[in-house]
């Protein structure tokens, strides 16, 4: 009886060894392509299925470099992710560094510069017989995402949209109000120089108002405006 236990505990591990035996963790599953901009809660990873038969789930590995190649950190995820053989199955894993805006190097950079970082990729298995419940992974998305962060940001955004509207519009008014008034110091000049102050508001609006006021500066008084006015 205990031989026989012992002939299926053997058999089972040849069966499992096997089964790993069969698989290339280097070529069978390879990675695509990632994307994570600086505003992602979330990074878009594409894998290759590179065997014969279908892909159930993966468990592999991402490790986080900085530009220079320096590991940052790494996390280990467990995706039920259906690949057919030759194909390739796009999929969202949490952000890296989420909270601090950070990018993937070649993603969307935000203006004015974000930290930038690279990924390697490394297949620990696939097919396996379990895997997290999607509540584990809700945690996972928990984990790298902030609410309170996020309503921040926008909180911010929306104030710094109101500051640039009144920055704008104090501009177009502070425009608006030197442009009037030379158009009243225009008037004002033509009045006391006793010309036409009409006719000299027409010749602003042809030309501009800055080169009337130096015309009538030069001009001075109109001196036939006297000699009508006293000749008898």
């Amino acid at each position: 009886m205990v031989t026989k236990r012992i002939s299926i505990v053997l058999f089972s591990l040849l069966v499992i060894l096997s089964a790993y035996a069969d698989k290339n963790l280097k070529k069978d599953i390879t990675m695509v392509s990632y994307e994570q901009g600086w505003l992602d809660s979330e990074g878009t990873l594409a894998l290759k299925n590179n065997t014969d038969a279908d892909i159930r789930n993966v468990v592999f590995q991402i490790t986080y470099l900085d530009m220079s190649g320096k590991p940052l950190d790494y996390k280990e995820f467990t995706r039920d992710v259906p690949i057919a053989p030759g194909m390739t199955k796009k999929f969202d894993i949490p952000a890296y560094e989420h909270k601090r805006d950070y990018h993937y190097y070649k993603s969307e950079n935000r203006p004015g510069g974000s930290p930038a970082f690279k990924i390697e990729f490394e297949l620990k298995d696939y097919n396996v017989e379990s895997i997290p419940s999607e509540y584990d992974e809700l945690d996972d998305f928990k984990d790298d995402f902030d609410i309170d962060k996020e309503i921040s940001k926008y909180q911010k955004r929306g104030f710094e949209d109101w500051l640039y509207f009144v920055m704008g519009l104090g501009a177009l008014l502070f425009f608006i109000g030197i442009s009037v008034g030379l158009y009243v110091l225009v008037a004002v000049m033509a009045q006391n120089r006793h010309r036409s102050v009409v006719a000299w508001i027409l010749l602003s609006l042809i030309a501009t108002p800055l080169l009337m006021i130096i015309i009538l500066f030069f001009l001075g008084d109109n001196g036939d405006y006297y000699d009508s006015r006293y000749d008898v």
